[in-house]
């Protein structure tokens, strides 16, 4: 008797647990997929509902104005950062009058490169030039030409700089800076 009770609760056990994989199998073969794809569902519905309550919010004359604002604010902030057509012409010679203000002598700067792309990123609106700039100058009168780079707006991005003992000039520098900047780029 005790062998049978034996085998009748081996097979209990063994029914329990085809119906415990049968049961987790389901579960995992429909209930967690269903409801993967309600949660993307309703994802979606959010999505669509927050933007049908700002296009309907796009209306009032408040959100208007909230919008011109930003807009305005972030053409403010490209500016500091983007060189326009008529700053990039004038670009020369605001930097022979900074090294002049500054005493630099021997200055030239010329453009090596423009580039559409910045690492793996298309520029669309935008592009890259990079220029070198050259010239002699004192330590001090360095550091402010430096200084005065660095607070011009828009953005003058001094990328390396090269300063050495110019020859035959005692207390004066030799320095060769390479530079890049932004600019707004003609529509392709």
């Amino acid at each position: 008797m005790k062998i049978a009770n034996y085998r009748l609760s081996i097979g209990l056990i063994g029914a329990w647990t085809l119906c415990l994989a049968a049961l987790g199998a389901a579960h995992f073969g429909l209930i967690v997929p269903r409801g993967r794809a309600v949660a993307a569902s309703r994802t979606e519905i959010e999505a669509a509902a927050e933007w049908f309550t700002s296009l309907k919010n796009a209306r009032s004359v408040a959100e208007q104005e909230r919008l011109d604002a930003e807009r305005e604010e972030l053409e403010r902030r490209f500016a500091g950062y983007v060189f326009t057509a008529e700053q990039l012409n004038q670009l020369d010679f605001e930097l022979r009058a900074l090294s002049e203000q500054h005493r630099l002598t021997d200055f030239s700067a010329r453009h090596v490169r423009t580039a559409g792309k910045i690492g793996a990123t298309e520029l669309k609106r935008i592009a890259q030039r990079e220029m070198i700039l050259s010239f002699q100058s004192t330590f001090p009168d360095f550091l402010r030409f430096i200084n005065e780079l660095e607070r011009h707006y828009p953005v003058l991005i001094v990328d390396a700089f090269t300063p050495s003992v110019a020859a035959n000039k005692e207390g004066v520098l030799s320095c060769t800076m390479e530079c890049s900047l932004l600019y707004e780029a003609k529509a392709r």
